[in-house]
């Protein structure tokens, strides 16, 4: 089919799939009205090499390039593959490839699909990102369907190359097929099926269970499943005598043209020998003592009657049934072994999520002590000297301080589940809460015996803020919107709120280690905090309604 192209000389549509004789080689793409020798920018092409693909080159533009690909062998309607090489580029030089030619209308590269690309520098197949990759139907091509796409070389000294996918090579299957026979394994079999139009194999792959049919039959035979000889009627009139291989490919591969008197034949045969089994067993069920020995007896007595005939498709059913028993047992066998295994790994992992847990809340609870021992030293608590602090509290251990650099290259932490007293500093009658915030201790215990986040975060408000404080502010510092004319109040201190968080924090975490139950209840501290404001400005109000009652009664 032809298809148009534009040259850089004329412009105009000339091209056609009849030109494409090969690939190209080494193929120098220079543009419109130059002569002289290559620069660097103009690309070459090549695909003269194993799996490569391209049959010609067009250029467009100084940034766009048509590409048309050669057809499958002796079969010229399908083009989809292409394999090939561009050197002499220029560094940052950005380019844009049309295959013009493809053969199909439905593309993998309509779902994210985008070429392959390696560099010598580079050995590693990588996609293009499929931004850069467009397919869709062109108007300039006689509306065939058009794969675009956009590439920047980056490296002077690089060979770059294109292909449609991971290529795999004719070679390196004849290579990894020889490896195979070379192991002499026993379930695999390679034949010669012929040979292709340019002369390369055409190999056979048989990869099968090493058991045959031999050895089926014998584990048949050892489960005292006795099977009688078969006999053919019409071989017995010709006085032909064969053996058990020369039956099974008749059975196989004839025609039989007397096939209503065979099964007839074969149906009176199964009735007699139903009738002489009934007769074995009521006879023999006397003389032997146990219902084995009469079965063998049995099949002894069949065996040597001459019209005894068993249907082959009988026996061969019985083969196909034991063979997808074995199967379906080694599928189960693999499912089981494939269960334990993720098992044993899951419960490596959760170990190591448990010891990883309880080293993180380690390191956050002494890096907490460290830092409230950094703010006493710098003088950031209230009213009270450097000095006066006892020296075991300042001075932090060896191990701490190791543990510290630790945690400066942490991004998330938990505290321990330590008793809560012992993580906050005692001094004069005051209970240091971290960032200069000290509360009076005697109400620190009070709190400590609160029942509810709700009650505890509400009393340990008013403790660090007072009420003639928190009546006055707000926690995000935002008008309400049930108001229209709602005027903004202060926020509240920020890291006096973080102060709130961690300390319920701390008694959350004495009662549970859900990491999901800690985040859900933390997450209403400020809803509790503005239930609180809610409730100091309702009895505010509440009290000034009560006053003025009382001064309009007196």
């Amino acid at each position: 089919m032809a298809e148009r192209s534009r040259t850089a000389e004329t412009g105009s549509a000339t091209g056609s799939d009849d030109i494409i004789a090969g690939n190209v080689s080494k193929y120098i793409v220079l543009p419109a009205a130059y002569s002289g020798q290559p620069k660097k920018g103009h690309l070459i092409f090549d695909a003269c090499f194993e799996s490569g693909n391209l049959g010609r080159v067009d250029h467009v533009t100084e940034f766009e390039y048509d590409l048309f690909i050669r057809p499958d062998t002796c079969n010229p309607r399908f083009r989809v593959w292409f394999n090939f090489t561009v050197e002499n580029v220029k560094e940052s030089q950005r380019v844009i490839f049309n295959v013009v030619n493809f053969s199909k209308t439905k593309s993998l590269y309509r779902d994210g699909m985008a070429p392959m690309v390696k560099s010598t520098s580079r050995p590693k197949w990588q996609r293009i990102p499929s931004k850069n990759v467009y397919y869709y139907r062109c108007p300039d091509h006689r509306k065939n369907y058009v794969m675009s796409f956009a590439f920047c070389f980056d490296r002077e000294d690089d060979t770059y190359q294109f292909a449609y996918c991971y290529p795999y090579t004719y070679t390196r299957l004849q290579h990894y097929l020889d490896t195979l026979q070379r192991r002499n394994m026993d379930y695999f079999c390679r034949e010669l099926l012929g040979l292709s139009v340019q002369k390369r194999r055409l190999d056979l792959l048989t990869i099968t269970s090493p058991e045959d049919k031999t050895d089926l039959e014998n584990s048949v035979m050892q489960k005292k499943i006795k099977i009688p000889k078969l006999s053919l009627n019409h071989i017995e009139e010709a006085g032909e005598v064969t053996d058990y291989g020369e039956e099974d490919v008749e059975l196989r591969h004839s025609k039989r043209q007397d096939g209503r008197k065979q099964s007839e034949g074969t149906h009176k045969s199964i009735e007699a020998v139903v009738a002489r089994l009934e007769k074995q067993n009521g006879m023999s069920l006397s003389n032997t003592s146990s219902p084995e020995e009469a079965f063998m007896e049995t099949t002894e007595g069949m065996n040597n009657m001459d019209d005894a005939v068993v249907p082959r498709i009988l026996y061969e059913e019985l083969l196909r049934s034991y063979q997808q028993q074995q199967e379906e047992m080694r599928h189960i066998q693999q499912e089981l072994e494939r269960t334990r295994r993720q098992l044993v790994q899951q419960a490596k992992k959760l170990k190591e999520y448990g010891a990883l847990v309880s080293e993180m809340k380690e390191l956050r609870d002494l890096n907490r002590r460290l830092q409230d021992v950094l703010l006493l030293r710098l003088g950031s608590g209230p009213a009270i000297e450097v000095e006066k602090v006892k020296p075991e509290s300042i001075e932090p251990e060896p191990e701490v301080q190791k543990t510290f650099n630790e945690e400066a290259n942490t991004s998330t932490y938990y505290p321990a589940p330590v008793p809560v007293m012992d993580k906050y500093i005692l001094e004069n009658g005051k209970v240091h809460l971290g960032s200069g915030i000290w509360v009076d201790e005697e109400k620190w215990h009070q709190l400590q015996v609160t029942q509810g986040d709700s009650k505890y975060t509400k009393n340990l408000a008013v403790m660090i803020w007072g009420t003639d404080v928190l009546k006055n502010r707000s926690v995000t510092g935002v008008a309400t919107k049930k108001k229209k004319d709602a005027v903004p109040k202060p926020p509240l201190s920020p890291h006096k709120l973080s102060i709130v968080r961690e300390c319920l924090y701390d008694r959350i975490a004495q009662e549970t280690v859900d990491e999901t139950e800690i985040a859900q209840r933390l997450s209403k501290v400020n809803k509790y905090i503005c239930e609180k404001i809610m409730d100091i400005n309702k009895s505010c109000k509440n009290e000034e309604r009560r006053e003025i009652a009382k001064y309009n009664l007196q």
